[in-house]
């Protein structure tokens, strides 16, 4: 442990010198200064002028060009600290209406308090850079004094002050200038981190309106998601809307119009499965509107996962066998084991993954669940030997609406919400839901819930 302590205090000492963010911040520190001499020269005449001719109209537009340059000065300021000092600086944008006259938008950037601080940011940039750059050049000079005249230098100090004692006055005076080089960059480092803070502070929003920022950010997300929500379900509407449409109209035709291989049964089964489907996806529309808007009430509470498997294998098993001739089985699960969940959303959870590798695995082929618990979670698993997810497919299998493959989906009976609605519904009951897939032998939907004891 000991010699872990001290490597870590070596590195710390000399690493210093081989992070690319020294340099960045070294960067920032001197732009920093070579700036503030620029911004002195350009807007301190020009402040001055204006004030002194503020009577007659030429001054004040001297003062309003002068406003607006130093404005762009902390823009760039705010744009510096956020690339070379990495650090966060969200740009707070003005609200204003289309169309607004030059004197509104004046008017909208002169009542933020934002615009005020940039400006005072300016203001103090100008001393700190002073202090910085006396102290900087105070530096680069004692070091080249060290590095070009080593002897002269030491001779003038005492023997007990060398800071390696036996080695050559030469060798002596570059091991002194390595140190104050290493002294010399962790200060920086320390100051930059230190400005850095402050252009967080000056430069970036306060609290109040990073809640706006955030509020408007949802807003614009919500309105996104409104929208393809509404294209969504207009195109996934029109397939079963038209099938139960041509089926009807099929059945109402005088019976020596119809064509001759109408069978009714088969065309009344067809217009009750699509009636069905178009059922269900009012129900996940639902689901997805109560969970957009925080209404999606359950009640978590320690249930017992053994029996809400069993219901979910029973109530599918008959659909597994008849319709897709799939084997679907559960491994026993232990009676005690029991996590925090809404009993009727878990079954909904995997129901909707068991329907969904029922449908994507082929004749012959099982689904198997199980289930099993770590130190503080409870897990269940749903797993499938169908045709698997593409690697590429596997980020967005929980996006509403995304099908791996669209036509084979809309074929088996799904919209492309399952994925969504049992992710929603999981998180909303504290866990997690991950899958694992390889192309061609299957996939693995595993949801992590919290234990309960």
């Amino acid at each position: 442990m000991t010699a872990n302590v001290s490597i870590g205090v070596l590195e710390r000492m000399f690493g210093v010198v081989i992070r690319p963010q020294t340099y960045r911040n070294l960067a920032y520190l001197v732009l920093s200064v070579s700036l503030t001499a620029g911004y002195s020269l350009l807007l301190g005449p020009g402040v001055g002028i204006g004030a002194a001719l503020a009577l007659f109209g030429v001054g004040l537009l001297l003062l309003l060009g002068c406003f607006v340059t130093a404005l762009g000065f902390a823009d760039l300021e705010r744009a510096l600290a956020v690339r070379l000092l990495g650090v966060e600086i969200p740009q707070m944008a003005v609200t204003i209406a289309q169309g607004a006259s030059a004197t509104t938008r004046l008017r909208a950037r002169l009542i933020r308090s934002s615009t005020w601080r940039s400006l005072a940011y300016l203001a103090l940039n100008g001393p700190f850079c002073i202090a910085l750059g006396v102290s900087g050049v105070a530096a680069c000079l004692t070091v080249v004094v060290l590095l070009t005249q080593p002897i002269r230098v030491l001779q003038r100090l005492p023997q007990s002050l060398l800071p390696v004692g036996g080695l050559e006055a030469p060798a002596a005076a570059a091991v002194l200038a390595f140190i104050l080089l290493l002294a010399g960059l962790h200060g920086a480092n320390l100051v930059a981190a230190l400005w850095g803070r402050i252009a967080v502070a000056m430069l970036g929003p306060t609290p109040e309106e990073r809640q706006l920022l955030e509020a408007k950010r949802q807003a614009a997300h919500a309105e996104q998601s409104r929208r393809e929500l509404i294209v969504n379900v207009s195109h996934e509407l029109r397939t079963p809307i038209a099938s139960i449409q041509a089926h009807v109209d099929t059945l109402l035709m005088p019976a020596d119009g119809r064509p001759a291989d109408v069978d009714e049964a088969h065309y009344l089964t067809t217009v009750a499965e699509e009636s069905r489907r178009l059922a269900a996806l009012v129900d996940d529309l639902l689901t997805l509107a109560r969970a957009e808007t925080n209404e999606l009430r359950l009640v978590v509470r320690p249930v017992e996962v053994a029996p809400i498997i069993g219901q979910v294998t029973g109530a599918l098993d008959p659909l597994a066998r008849r319709d897709r001739r799939v084997t679907l089985a559960h491994a026993e699960v232990p009676s005690a084991l029991r996590a925090y969940a809404d009993p009727e959303r878990l079954a909904q959870v995997l129901t909707n993954l068991v329907r969904n590798a029922v449908n994507h695995t082929p004749e012959g082929g099982a689904v198997y669940l199980e289930a099993g618990a770590g130190p503080t979670t409870a897990w269940v698993s749903v797993s499938d030997t169908g045709t698997g997810i593409p690697a590429e497919d596997l980020p967005r299998v929980f996006d509403r609406f995304y099908r791996t493959d669209g036509s084979r989906s809309r074929d088996y009976g799904g919209f492309g919400l399952g994925l969504s609605i049992a992710r929603d519904l999981v998180e909303a009951m504290g866990g997690s839901i991950t899958v694992s897939s390889r192309l061609g032998a299957g996939s693995s939907f595993r949801v992590m819930l919290r234990r309960a004891n």
